[in-house]
Order: structure tokens, then C-alpha cells, then sequence
């Protein structure tokens, strides 16, 4: 979970971010989920919806809902039987979905999509109330490794870390206890080899954040100690490159162990070599593969930058192993691991967009104040990064875009930093149309549509102003341009 004090201590910290600016219109803001969700659990039905599913922050822990890509609105569904929180969801090769424990929770239920109905199934053996993995096997079965739970018949609570492991058959849908890791671990991860072996790496161990990693090989149950890592990490995050390198990034913990450093395990050589940083402290990070490049979008888990309160994300190149850009989201909504949860609100999608649902945004001036919300939004990564990668060097206001126009024209401007912007159309005498932007943005390429309603035809200019904040006295750019309005 994130750590507040840690994040205000970095913070303080970092300086000389590189940014390279992007056109912010790849994130879309869509429709807002009906309750306000952290702690969720997300899975894309067989039909394309998206299926969120309990929450850590309210009553309504039950509830659940469906994004209709159709509609692009969220409707409620069924609700659960049972009130989950930090809980997992995957969909079988039966086409039902299954949720996973949760928060001091070994119940689990299958989601009937069509008819759109929940119904009990067998339990979890071991109880887990968080620091687990879940993921799906090569052969449709689901595994669950390691995690933590507490002894509360003791004074104090007794903390016990798991080296447990169990998977779901959905043919006799039954929990089964498989063989148990090397060593008990929570805040780790599990990534799926292409040969269907399973690679865990890192996490918090009885004696403290670990290097050492192991295998599972399903076909004779054994789990088997490879090469440790270069650090010490949990909270991480690791990805599949390709069929011989797994990318691992970042750490949490105390201040000392949080990374932002990367290595590249390598499967046939079964040895670690180092990688190029980050640009960000991370953990409770997503790492996602850009279709068709040889980029990954490391998002979210951002402790500590120069965007303000703003999460970040950035491109990493899978070749040069170095990271190329990096960006912050469009508002400062927590984006991977939140501190009221230890899931991740960011989901890609078979058809490879990535979306961010629900969690915390945080207000950090003039007081830090967190809240959970409803807000979601899109990122679709078939756009071409490298045409979205263009740095901007200076202010600029472009010309309006048809000119002359009738009705409706396109304004478009550049900003190199953050900055308070204001966008003003007045008439040939100098009085003022409308306001079309007035508001703190982020560096990058935008565009605004002007429609001239009731407008008569004639001259018309349009003023960009920036200064550094709403209230600053100074201006740090400003220009106007001329349009024409032919009815």
C-alpha cells in the first residue's frame, strides 16, 4: 500500500524529471462507475463488457456492475452473496467468472454472464487477507500463491506468512492443494511462462523483502529455486517480454527499499542482468505491453514527482531496455495499488485497451485529503506512441482550423509545461464571446472546438494566455489570432 509520509519524503526528493509531452486526448474520460469503488476486482466478460465487482470502502461491498461497450455506460448487475474487498476475479474456459477470497474471506462464486447470476462454489482451503497472487494456468486452472493472514486468537495478532498454494479445477470445481513454494512469501509476483511454468519472484518473507525466486512446473507439481535477484524487491511488478525475458520494476516497502530500478530475468541462461531505470519510484505498478512496438506503459505506483499530485506513467523500450518518456495522467486519481487497497484498478483488455477504474484521488494543496471515487477512464494503446512521444520545445498557438469556417472551427495550442491557461474569443470590438478554457492543464498538444452558435458573420479573434498559476500576476505567454465567421 502506499505510504503518505514516504510519498510527501520523495517527493521533496526528486528533481529534473524529464518530460517528454504527449497529445492528452489518448486518455478519454468515460462514463463514471454508479458508487464510488476501491478495493475492487475487475474481469472482461466473454462478450467484450467489463464486470467490476465488491469494494473496501462503503456498505455496498456486494455490488456489482458492468461496463456495455455499446452504451459506454455502467449499469448495476447482480451482487455477490458475499461482501468482498481485495479480492480477485478470472474468467474460466467455461466462459464463467469466478471471484477469488478477498479480505479475511475463503468463500468463492461463479458469475453466471448470461444470466447474469452469481451462485457459491467450493472455498479456498487457506484463508488470505492479502499479499497473494492469482493467476490463470496455461490449462485454464486457477492458482493462488503465498499471501498473509493474521492469527487473531493471539494478544498480540500473530502474523503468518504463507507458503501455501492452491488451484481451482473448473471441471470439478474444487480447491485443491498443490505443492508448496521453497518459502512463504506475500507482496510478490507470479508471471506465466510461455512453457506453462510459473516464475515467482521477491515479496516480504519472515525474514524480511527477499531476491529469491523459484519456478512451478505443473506437470510433476514441483516448485524449484532459480537464480535470485539482483535486489531485494516487493510490490513490484513483472512482465513476460517474450519467450526468454521477463522484465521486473520497482519495489515497496520502507523508504530505503523503494526502486526504481529494473532487471531482466532471463529463462534459458537462468541468470538476472540489470536494466535502465525509471523515471519514477514505483510500486504497486502495472507493466503492459504496447501492440506492435517494442514499448511497455509502465503505469501507475508513482511515489514522488514533479507533476504535483498527479500519477504518472511512462514508455520503456524492450529492446534498449531504457526508459524513453515519461507523463502524467489527466488527474490525480491513484492508478495501480491505492493505500485503502493492495489490488490494482488499472485493466487491459483482449483488444488492448487499458482502462482505469475507480480508486482515490488525492487533493494535495492546500491540505493532502484522499477520498474514493467513481471516475473512470480509457487508453487505448493501438495509437502510435512514437507519434504521441514528440517533444514540445515552446508555447505556441496555432491557427484555427477550417478559417474562414461556418459553423464550428478547431483551435488547437501547445504547452511545454504545466501551466493556468486561459483560451478567450472576442469580437472585432474587444468584447469578450466566450470563455473556452480557464483552468490548470499539463504539458502537451490540445485541441478545442468552437461552435458559433448564433454568431453573425464577421472578424473574430481568440486569445491564449498562460501563467504559471490562476493567481499569478505575471503572464508567461500570450498571443491572439484572427478568424472568420461566413455564414
Amino acid at each position: 500500500m502506499k505510504n503518505t509520509t514516504v510519498l510527501l519524503i520523495i517527493l521533496s526528493l526528486i528533481n529534473g524529471i524529464t518530460l517528454l509531452a504527449q497529445n492528452y486526448g489518448v486518455w478519454k474520460e468515460i462514463d463514471s462507475m454508479n458508487i464510488a469503488r476501491v478495493g475492487h476486482a475487475i474481469v472482461e466478460l466473454p462478450d467484450g463488457n467489463l464486470l467490476v465487482s465488491g469494494n473496501g470502502v462503503d456498505s455496498v461491498q456486494s455490488s456489482c456492475e458492468i461496463y456495455d461497450n455499446k452504451t459506454g455506460l455502467w449499469r448495476f448487475t447482480s451482487w455477490m452473496n458475499i461482501s468482498r474487498s481485495d479480492h480477485s476475479m478470472v474468467k474460466l474456459n467455461n466462459e464463467k467468472v469466478i471471484a477469488v477470497g478477498g479480505y479475511r474471506e475463503k468463500s468463492c462464486e461463479l458469475f453466471d454472464y448470461r444470466a447474469e447470476k452469481w451462485s457459491m462454489t467450493d472455498s479456498l482451503i487457506f484463508e488470505r487477507w492479502f499479499g497473494q497472487t492469482v493467476l490463470k494456468l496455461s490449462d485454464g486452472r486457477v492458482m493462488v500463491i503465498g499471501g498473509l493472514y493474521y492469527d487473531t486468537t493471539t494478544v498480540p495478532w500473530q502474523e503468518i506468512i504463507l507458503d501455501k498454494v492452491e488451484i481451482f479445477d473448473e471441471l470439478t470445481n474444487q480447491w485443491n492443494q498443490v505443492s508448496s513454494l521453497n518459502i512463504g512469501r506475500f507482496g510478490h509476483t507470479a508471471t506465466l511462462l510461455n512453457d506453462g511454468r510459473v516464475l515467482v519472484t521477491g515479496g516480504q518473507t519472515a525474514n524480511g523483502i527477499t531476491n529469491l525466486c523459484e519456478i512451478y512446473n505443473p506437470v510433476n507439481n514441483t516448485w524449484t529455486p532459480v537464480s535470485s535477484m539482483n535486489e531485494n524487491r516487493e510490490e513490484h511488478s513483472a512482465l513476460l517480454l517474450d519467450s526468454n525475458r521477463v522484465l521486473v520494476t520497482g519495489s515497496g516497502g520502507l523508504l530505503q527499499n523503494v526502486k526504481k530500478s529494473c532487471e531482466v530475468y532471463l529463462i534459458r541462461e537462468n541468470i538476472w542482468i540489470a536494466a535502465g531505470d525509471m523515471f519514477i519510484y514505483r510500486y504497486g505498478h502495472s507493466m503492459i505491453k504496447v501492440p506492435h512496438t517494442k514499448k511497455v506503459i509502465i503505469i501507475g505506483g508513482d511515489v514522488g514527482n514533479s507533476f504535483y499530485c498527479n500519477d504518472s506513467y511512462e514508455f520503456y523500450n524492450t529492446d534498449s531496455l531504457i526508459s524513453e518518456s515519461l507523463l502524467p495522467f489527466p488527474t490525480s486519481q491513484m492508478l495501480g495499488y491505492g493505500f485503502l487497497s493492495s489490488v490494482s484498478n488499472i485493466f487491459q483488455t483482449l483488444n488492448n485497451k487499458i482502462f482505469v477504474l475507480g480508486n482515490v484521488e488525492v487533493t494535495c494543496y492546500p491540505s493532502p485529503l484522499a477520498y474514493p471515487t467513481r471516475r473512470c477512464w480509457i487508453f487505448d494503446v493501438t495509437t502510435d506512441v512514437d507519434q504521441d512521444k514528440k517533444t514540445i520545445i515552446g508555447y505556441k498557438l496555432n491557427q484555427n482550423f477550417p478559417n474562414p469556417f461556418n459553423p464550428q472551427t478547431t483551435i488547437s495550442y501547445e504547452l511545454p509545461f504545466n501551466a493556468y491557461v486561459k483560451l478567450i474569443v472576442y469580437d472585432i470590438l474587444g468584447n469578450e464571446v466566450e470563455i473556452l478554457i480557464n483552468e490548470f492543464q499539463y504539458a502537451g498538444t490540445y485541441d478545442v472546438n468552437f461552435k458559433a452558435k448564433s454568431l453573425s458573420s464577421g472578424i473574430y479573434y481568440y486569445r491564449l494566455t498562460v501563467m504559471e498559476t490562476e493567481k499569478s500576476n505575471g503572464i508567461t505567454f500570450q498571443q491572439t489570432k484572427k478568424m472568420i465567421l461566413l455564414r
